[in-house]
């Protein structure tokens, strides 16, 4: 199952068939094709294929017809209140039928071309208010169901009002807005889509979500908070919350893999919030925590266990961009702390990276026969030193820019 919604507002799940599941009181939104050799139900159909588009909560799921594919997409856009959106895409060479449920449904489709189906069409059973529709040859179709939650019509007063499937985002615009709503935290090259998921799951997640995960592990509760901040939240309705976990974590900074980085993290958080004495308590905290973490008393973050679904997400996240860029102090930061060995031939690339509290690092790796072209640009105060012991203990920069070529070494 796949979480759609909006920024801390999931609506439902599609699962693995491409239907839609709202909330407890709504049917399961279904769907049908009927094509040159028969009528096609997703859900006892062993031809299919799903993806999140790009890791975004836009789920495509391809279906199998004669000659080619049915396309269809499932999503939510807050336009006219908030809906549920099914766009549908005709692959194959010939005309088919789409059926749909029809109740408080909008659609770009002329009601001319439209027809009720029975209740059973060659062995598939089909609910009574279901209604079909052609798709030619190449074209498209959009349907859209009002998502009845009071959360979804805080912008639109007359959201009672007909819905227009017609000027509603398509997958295309909801997918770029939230690969860019993700990148707004920084942008890595290395399996971007798996990233862009991960974020995409604390944006879904609600104001409960985030508070059960800072009950739960404080570490990965900042973690997530700090993520959404970087990715555009306001940070004003968490500072309480943040300074709570960041007074816990400081008690047993060995209780998380994860303490020293979720400390970095707060203390940007409240710089970003604007509150200074909580930022600076919050470093004094983190450097009086770096000495158990040098002292071997944790384990390393890239070596941490897996987990599911939110705090799943909140450790992928951080790992990738800590495999990249580690704060080990406010005055030094590590490059590539798991080293580059695993990743020789393959040039990568991040931007914006959290590299401290008052730090950004954007770099670039080059290879270069066995070593390695490094690029990097510093953002923040000056007096930032840059190393990368697990690759090349020589290296030691206080530029805020440069290049240098690292000698890779063998494990």
């Amino acid at each position: 199952m796949t979480r759609i919604g909006l920024r801390g507002a999931p609506c439902g799940e599609v699962d693995t068939s491409g239907v839609a599941h709202l909330d407890a009181q709504r049917e399961p939104v279904r769907w049908w094709v009927a094509a040159s050799d028969k009528w096609h139900d997703p859900r006892q159909s062993p031809s299919l294929r799903q993806r999140a588009i790009d890791g975004t909560p836009v789920v495509e799921t391809k279906l199998a017809v004669p000659g080619g594919d049915i396309v269809h997409r499932a999503f939510a856009v807050a336009d006219q209140g908030g809906a549920l959106v099914y766009e549908f895409e005709n692959r194959s060479p010939s005309a088919v039928v789409v059926a749909v449920p029809a109740s408080d449904m909008a659609t770009t489709a002329s009601a001319a071309g439209t027809a009720p189906i029975g209740v059973e069409s060659q062995g598939i059973d089909v609910p009574q208010h279901v209604r079909a529709f052609p798709l030619t040859h190449s074209s498209s179709i959009t349907f859209a169901w009002s998502l009845r939650r009071p959360r979804w019509r805080i912008l639109r007063p007359q959201a009672t009002a007909p819905m227009v499937a017609a000027t509603l985002a398509g997958h295309a615009a909801v997918v770029r807005g939230w690969v860019q709503a993700c990148e707004k935290a920084s942008r890595v090259s290395i399996a971007p889509h798996e990233l862009t998921a991960s974020r995409c799951a604390m944006l879904l997640a609600t104001a409960h979500d985030l508070d059960a995960l800072l009950h739960d592990d404080a570490a990965l509760g900042v973690l997530a908070i700090a993520e959404r901040v970087r990715m555009g939240d306001p940070p004003e309705p968490w500072s309480a919350s943040v300074a709570d976990a960041v007074q816990r974590i400081a008690r047993r900074p060995q209780a998380s893999v994860w303490s020293w980085r979720a400390l970095s993290a707060a203390a940007g958080f409240f710089m970003q919030a604007d509150e200074s004495d909580a930022a600076n308590d919050t470093v004094a905290a983190w450097q009086r925590s770096l000495d158990e973490q040098r002292a071997g008393n944790a384990g390393s973050p890239s070596t941490s266990r897996s987990a599911d679904g939110l705090a799943g997400a909140v450790m992928h996240a951080a790992n990738r961009e800590d495999l990249l860029v580690r704060p080990v102090s406010p005055s030094e930061t590590q490059l590539f702390s798991d080293g580059l060995v695993n990743s020789r031939g393959a040039n990568l690339e991040a931007h914006s990276v959290h590299a401290g509290p008052r730090h950004r690092v954007s770099l670039a790796v080059r290879w270069h026969g066995e070593n390695a072209a490094l690029l990097w640009e510093v953002e923040g105060p000056p007096g930032l030193r840059l190393t990368a012991p697990a690759v090349d203990a020589s290296f030691s920069t206080l530029a805020a820019q440069g290049e240098a070529l690292l000698k890779v070494a063998t494990r």
